[in-house]
């Protein structure tokens, strides 16, 4: 039987990953550094996933894994050998230390099988980041000899994430996960996948996540920033103000025209196909918290929001919607995200100019980031910023 190695058994780990495969009658492997997270789910035995699809919603019980911690003792290493795919979801900012672990995992592969071919599929909303962790993992491979194998015998590859999964926690065993879209992945792959249901291989797949990271993400961000400000605690609650939906409309709008400038050669019917995905039945109300937690990343120079502000600028378009979501963004403060957590005690700290200009990646007197304060202090002014007190 096929064995996958799910490194990050958070709730996108545990909720679509394992889930999925456990359906496909794969073995299942979970590796994590969180000792909570492995904990809970050796505790147990098992996890349960609430599937929520187009037409029915399924209790799915997951039994078939093993849950090993990142230990010096490297336990996970014979399950690392029966595995062909390398699953990573983990943010953006995990995928060095994971590199650094799984270093010696390949040196050992290598000489133990240097005929076998691995496929390392990662699964995070940052695009353009293929290359640095491909480039980590080889790195953490302690021989030239290793080092040379992984380049021809394991292809690491990018993937579209569109798929919903929330937990009250990341070591949570009750999840909540819709099944409406397949994860698209970086073609081509060594292993065969072809059994595994919502997996599907796609080309172009780069230019492909600038859209949909893009499309989807950056008015679905803004919703979330703009309807905590103004009290909600889910997406369609906040949705369902004129208000939040006219920003979110506007981001949606200047985007759809900035990304069909930088990519004529994408149709509108193309981008529906990446924008709009089925309705789940029954879904559960995706939350603010879930959609904007990380507001540094999200608001980062190359991410939804700003990414899309680059490509106004190169066409002469207006950005100002987006401006306005990233100052909501700027505001956005959750005592349990780490992330809104430095961000708002950076601009107590430093000013809201100097905040803004590093978090956007902008200089302080660039006509954005003093557009994104114009816009802060505007929000302020409707008593709109909370004052926080940390």
């Amino acid at each position: 039987m096929k064995r996958v190695l799910i490194v990050g058994a958070g709730r996108l780990g545990k909720g679509f990953v394992g889930e999925t495969f456990d359906n496909a009658g794969w073995n299942i492997t979970f590796l994590d550094k969180d000792q909570r997270v492995i904990d809970a789910l050796n505790k147990q035995n098992k996890y349960t996933v609430q599937v929520f699809r187009t037409d029915d919603i399924i209790m799915h019980e997951v039994t078939n894994f093993n849950a090993f911690t990142t230990d010096d003792q490297y336990s996970v290493m014979s399950d690392f050998f029966e595995s062909s795919v390398i699953m990573c979801p983990l943010y953006p900012e995990d995928f060095e230390e994971s590199a650094h672990y799984l270093g010696k995992c390949f040196e050992r592969q290598f000489q133990t099988d240097p005929e076998k071919k691995m496929t390392l599929i990662c699964l995070t909303n940052k695009n353009h980041i293929i290359k640095d962790i491909e480039s980590w993992y080889r790195n953490a491979i302690p021989s030239s000899e290793a080092q040379n194998w992984f380049d021809t015998h394991v292809a690491v590859r990018d993937s579209i994430v569109r798929r919903s999964t929330d937990a009250q926690t990341h070591y949570a065993t009750q999840i909540d996960s819709t099944a409406v879209a397949s994860l698209l992945i970086q073609s081509p792959l060594y292993n065969d996948i072809s059994d595994v249901e919502w997996l599907e291989p796609r080309e172009h797949l780069e230019m492909l996540k600038d859209i949909k990271v893009f499309t989807i993400n950056g008015p679905h961000a803004t919703t979330a920033f703009y309807g905590h400000l103004k009290g909600y605690k889910t997406i369609p609650d906040a949705s369902a103000d004129p208000s939040v939906a006219k920003l979110a409309n506007a981001v949606h709008d200047v985007t759809i025209t900035a990304v069909m400038k930088e990519y004529p050669q994408i149709t509108r019917d193309a981008l529906k196909d990446l924008e709009y995905l089925p309705k789940a039945k029954n879904e559960l109300p995706d939350s603010i918290h879930r959609v904007a937690y990380d507001p540094i990343r999200k608001l980062a120079y190359q991410d939804r929001l700003m990414g899309v502000v680059q490509l106004c600028l190169k066409y002469d378009l207006d950005y100002s919607p987006l401006t306005k979501a990233i100052a909501c963004g700027l505001a956005y403060y959750a005592e349990d995200d780490k992330a809104s957590v430095k961000l708002q005690r950076f601009i107590q700290q430093n000013g809201l100019l100097t905040s803004a200009a590093k978090v956007i990646g902008l200089p302080k007197d660039h006509p954005v980031t003093l557009d994104v304060a114009y816009q802060y202090l505007a929000l302020d002014a409707e008593n709109l910023i909370p004052t926080i007190q940390l």
